[in-house]
């Protein structure tokens, strides 16, 4: 099974999403068969990371391909919980 590593920056919000779109754009282009997210950094989310994410879960799921988050930080469990996005995000 191959598997491609996502390393989440410590800053997921609109000043840095360019870059978080731009790595997510090359793990769909990957042809692993698992994400695997690295987000034990994230110190701060806004609602646009927490979009970006989404839509690499949802293209993932749609793909037949498998989400694992690799610990998660209180921010990013937090900040998806308040928006109800915990289940869709497969943080749960």
């Amino acid at each position: 099974m191959s598997d491609y590593q996502i390393e989440l920056a410590d800053s997921l919000t609109i000043h840095h999403i360019e870059e978080l779109y731009g790595n997510l754009k090359i793990a769909f282009q990957s042809d692993a068969e698992t994400y695997t997210i690295s987000a034990a950094g994230v110190e701060s989310i806004d609602t646009s990371g927490l979009q970006a994410l989404l839509a690499l879960v949802k293209n993932a799921i749609q793909n037949q391909k498998q989400i694992l988050w690799d610990s998660p930080s209180e921010a990013l469990t937090s900040g998806a919980s308040k928006l109800g996005l915990t289940e869709k995000l497969r943080l749960a």
